[in-house]
């Protein structure tokens, strides 16, 4: 080609390269975004139509390229035109479909030059994404709420009852311990909120050392208080050693022990036992408490999911324990599973690799 004779005088060929390459950039851009991303021309003709635009909106680019925007978005057109031209975003609602059949919420942005208007980019998802999303979040602030006021309320309630002086020294004692288990737990409710902010932000795994299993597990047992005389402890760990950071080991363990005694009857026996198998230490923590159906097995993994609502309200719980156990086990390259029959309990087995 004869540069000098296409271009004009002031674009040279090393320009040349540089638009033709931030064009391949743009447009790799626009095919691993998640997001659907439209650019709509100034005459309002669909100029680009990435892949995820064509996922979400069941219209293949074939079709939507090149095709006015009011003929696969009925008020596509009007929404856009309506955005000030401030180069700022703005909320516009789209469907895609019969009768408003897949709503998505959009991001418009006008684009414009010195000439004037060259047209809008659109970036849009589906309206579910932010349901579910703001669902999440009341999910999580009701469970902080509940978490932090309980105790909270307790706390109150007991320290309003020490103000009486007429309280006996032994009643006063049993009142500073009831105190005491509620700060306990609202200590640990916050430990849980931390644990999992660090666990979203992927800064779990700070250091690595290998213990005695048998070393962490008395270390879990403390920090959740466990009482023996309700749940007696059968433990075969003598000698078997684990790999990891011993803190988060301890949480990993605490938070499953706590669920197996939280929904074991009252004088049922909970088993620990550890194995050392091809390199990988293997913990099982058997229970004989109520057990999980079939169609809860794969959700209980799951940030804030409970199998028994109305059980799990009635008990201690964020409902982030077994999330916690698990991002927890991923973090040391290892695995959580789990095997349960309702009414006869529950078996957690975590797999972690012994590195030196």
């Amino acid at each position: 080609m004869d540069i000098g004779r296409t271009l004009p005088p002031d674009v040279t060929a090393d320009l040349l390269d540089e638009l033709v390459a931030s064009k391949a950039r743009f447009d790799a851009l626009l095919g691993v975004a998640a997001d659907g991303i439209a650019h709509i021309d100034a005459t309002g003709s669909v100029a680009r139509w990435n892949v995820a635009a064509e996922a979400i909106s069941g219209i293949a680019a074939e079709r939507a390229l090149g095709s006015r925007l009011d003929a696969i978005v009925p008020e596509g057109w009007t929404s856009i035109r309506s955005v000030p031209l401030d180069g700022l975003p703005h909320l516009v609602r789209w469907s895609f479909g019969p009768a408003g059949r897949a709503p998505v919420r959009a991001q418009v942005v006008a684009i414009v030059r010195a000439s004037g208007i060259d047209g809008w980019l659109v970036s849009f998802a589906p309206q579910q994404r932010f349901d579910e999303i703001e669902q999440l979040k009341n999910e999580l602030i009701g469970s902080i709420s509940h978490e932090l006021k309980t105790p909270l309320a307790t706390i109150k309630a007991y320290v309003e009852t020490l103000r009486d002086n007429s309280l006996t020294p032994e009643m006063a004692r049993e009142y500073l311990d009831v105190m005491g288990d509620q700060a306990d737990r609202l200590a640990r409710a916050i430990d849980d909120l931390l644990l999992v902010s660090r666990v979203e932000a992927g800064q779990l795994l700070k250091r690595r050392e290998t213990v005695p299993l048998d070393d962490v597990l008395d270390a879990a047992l403390r920090s959740i208080a466990f009482d023996e005389s309700a749940h007696p402890l059968h433990r075969e760990t003598a000698g078997i050693m684990i790999s990891g950071d011993p803190d988060l080991l301890c949480d990993a363990l605490a938070q499953v022990l706590e669920n197996a005694a939280k929904f074991s009857p009252s004088g049922h026996q909970i088993d620990v036992r550890g194995e050392s198998r091809e390199g990988r230490c293997v913990v099982s923590i058997a229970d004989r408490g109520i057990g999980i159906a079939d169609e809860h097995l794969p959700y209980i993994f799951d940030r804030f999911y409970r199998v028994d609502r109305a059980l799990a309200s009635a008990s201690d719980g964020s409902g982030l324990g077994l999330f916690i156990a698990s991002a927890l086990a991923r973090a040391h390259g290892g695995t959580i599973d789990v095997r349960s029959e309702p009414g006869a309990g529950s078996t957690f087995t975590l797999s972690l690799p012994v590195r030196a």
